[in-house]
C-alpha cells in the first residue's frame, strides 16, 4: 500500500463501517470523501452517498482520527476533496492519500467492463427503474438526503451508537499524550477535539 502513496491511519477499519456506508458489491476497496454537499463513497466502478450525520462526521471527526486527518483535505461545500480515505475490507485498515492517486488505485481493482447486449443493457435498465420505485424514506436517509428534514432511523441510531462504542475502544494513552502535545502547541484541531476527547477517558482507563 505505500508504493500506492497511501498513508495508514491509526485505527482498524471499523467492522461495521461498510454496511453503514452502504457499499454495494464485494470490491476489497473503497474510498470516502465529501463532494457535492454530501459524503460520498466509490470503489472505482460503482459510487454512492451515504449519510453525513449518522457516519462520516462521527468517524471523521471522532478523537481517534481527527488529529491525523487534520493535514488533508476531504472536501466541503465550497472544495472539491484534494485526498479520501482508502478502506481495505479484507485487512480491515483505513488509508489516506491524494485523491487522483485513490481513484487510480481503486481502478486496478477491476477486471475490464464486459460488452454488454442489448438484452442485458434492458435487464439492467428495468432493475434501475424497479430498485428506484422501492425507494422510500428510509432509503433516502441510509443515502443521505434530506438530513436535517427526516432526521434518521431507528436503524441508523443503533448503528451509530456502535459505531461510537468502538471506536472509543481504540482510545490509547499515546494518543492522549499526542493531543495534549498538540493542544499545547496551539493546535487548534487538538484543543476543539481534546474537551470531547477528555469526556471519553473514563470509559477506557
Amino acid at each position: 500500500m505505500n508504493g500506492q502513496n497511501l498513508n495508514l491511519l491509526p485505527v482498524p477499519l471499523p467492522p461495521m463501517l461498510p454496511e453503514m456506508v452502504g457499499i454495494v458489491g464485494d470490491s476489497r476497496y473503497f474510498a470516502m470523501f465529501y463532494m457535492g454537499s454530501k459524503a460520498t463513497w466509490t470503489d472505482g466502478r460503482g459510487l454512492g452517498t451515504f449519510s453525513y450525520y449518522a457516519v462520516y462526521e462521527p468517524l471523521t471527526e471522532h478523537p481517534t482520527l481527527a488529529l491525523d486527518l487534520e493535514p488533508y483535505h476531504l472536501g466541503s461545500d465550497d472544495e472539491f476533496p484534494t485526498h479520501a480515505i482508502v478502506c481495505d475490507r479484507l485487512e480491515e485498515k483505513m488509508y489516506v492519500g491524494d485523491y487522483p492517486e485513490v481513484e487510480k488505485f481503486l481502478n486496478i481493482q477491476h477486471p475490464p467492463l464486459p460488452t454488454l447486449s442489448p438484452e442485458e443493457v434492458e435487464q439492467q435498465r428495468q432493475r434501475i427503474e424497479e430498485e428506484l420505485a422501492n425507494f422510500d424514506i428510509s432509503t433516502f436517509q441510509k443515502l443521505g438526503m434530506f438530513e436535517l428534514l427526516a432526521g434518521h432511523n431507528q436503524q441508523q441510531k443503533q448503528e451509530l451508537v456502535e459505531l461510537g462504542h468502538w471506536l472509543d475502544q481504540q482510545v490509547t494513552e499515546d494518543l492522549l499524550r499526542r493531543y495534549l502535545e498538540a493542544a499545547n502547541k496551539g493546535n487548534w484541531t487538538a484543543i476543539s477535539v481534546l474537551p470531547r476527547f477528555l469526556q471519553r477517558i473514563p470509559k477506557n482507563f
